[in-house]
């Protein structure tokens, strides 16, 4: 099945493409209307962005329905959004991008250089079709910087209650250590609370920073643990809570950490997941699914330090809905962390004729 993703400025104009270059067959799966936040050369713009498919049948006329019809109308009813689909079902499945130009050689190499991928590089790919004649570089630029989300109340509004949550090894531990100093150096009252108990060494790594940092740590293995640290933590501004890797096949961790979630107060608790840049957009939507049911309301792309870009991250945050919050580039605590922001996005980036990196040294920012 042919499956599509058009971008236009109204769902009538993106029907309207939609027809003119696949045919009358269209079936409209999704619509998700949106507004460009705006960036360094463009204003915000409404656009709807539709996902369909290609209907093997033509559309009858009123009244005249079939076992065909029928047979189609059931097939439409059950096909899946594309940008849900599992890695297999990708490979399965043929997404066709709207507009089958070629594509110009210095766009796909900027974006072959910066690991961009799936919904995100069809939308760039297509934002260039549209501004034919103008910059490549620039087009992109402005492009990832009007869809990419940057989450800039939490950075200095947190929830109550931050739970980081991720797969083994993205740096979760260290990363709280760097937010909760970011948060202290605000004036803001923090504790940590950590939930991992079965990784070996991982309650003493948190410690360590906590006792540097002057932040009190809590270690919670059953729920009258985290029961008794949110008591002694009530006062606190900002509560940062770690969490273990879990796998979809370990039900118990799952369990045991959805058990210790519903202790939390929902309307003043955020999730946050954070993973690696070095990751195939495809592994992180995989790692990022077990977690799906916390609904995660941001995103920190942790290590930026162990990879050349940061484009897989970009490629998953615009396929989950996910807006950035914190970059991380180092192993030092509290130095190596950044907040999520144009600059910072940009900096990491290449291809796109910037040195924000040199001028940033310069300044000395």
């Amino acid at each position: 099945m042919q499956y599509f993703t058009i971008v236009e400025n109204s769902y009538d104009e993106a029907v309207k493409k939609a027809k003119k270059e696949f045919g009358e067959n269209i079936r409209i799966h999704s619509r998700r209307d949106f507004t460009t936040q705006g960036g360094l050369f463009s204003r915000k713009v409404k656009k709807c962005e539709i996902v369909g498919y290609v209907s093997s049948s033509p559309l009858k006329e009123e009244g005249k329905s079939s076992s065909v019809d029928i047979a189609e109308f059931e097939k439409e009813a059950k096909t899946p959004n594309p940008a849900l689909l599992s890695p297999k079902e990708r490979l399965d499945t043929e997404i066709h991008r709207s507009g089958r130009e070629r594509i110009p050689a210095e766009l796909e190499d900027i974006l072959n250089i910066n690991h961009i991928t799936g919904p995100l590089r069809n939308r760039i790919i297509d934002a260039v079709s549209q501004k034919n004649g103008l910059d490549i570089q620039r087009v992109v630029g402005e492009t990832i910087i009007d869809t990419i989300q940057i989450d800039y109340n939490k950075q200095s509004h947190p929830q109550h209650f931050v739970v980081f949550v991720g797969p083994t090894g993205c740096g979760k531990t260290t990363t709280i250590a760097k937010v909760a100093s970011l948060y202290k150096k605000d004036g803001k009252r923090v504790g940590i609370i950590t939930l991992d108990s079965f990784r070996v060494g991982a309650y003493e790594q948190i410690k360590a920073f906590s006792d540097a940092l002057s932040i009190p740590i809590a270690l919670a293995k059953e729920e009258r643990d985290l029961l008794s640290a949110i008591e002694n933590f009530a006062w606190y501004d900002v509560i940062l809570i770690d969490t273990m890797g879990i796998s979809h096949k370990d039900v118990e961790q799952n369990l045991r950490l959805k058990g210790m979630a519903a202790l939390l107060d929902s309307k003043r608790t955020d999730f946050v997941f954070t993973c690696s840049p070095s990751m195939k957009e495809e592994d992180l939507t995989e790692h990022y699914m077990r977690y799906a049911s916390f609904m995660p309301s941001a995103l920190i792309a942790t290590k930026l330090d162990e990879t050349e870009s940061i484009g897989n991250v970009l490629s998953f945050s615009y396929r989950s809905s996910l807006p950035l919050l914190y970059f991380t580039d180092g192993q030092r605590v509290p130095d190596d962390i950044k907040t999520a922001s144009t600059r910072n996005l940009l900096m990491h980036l290449k291809g796109l004729g910037l040195d924000i990196k040199s001028t940033t040294s310069q300044l000395n920012l």
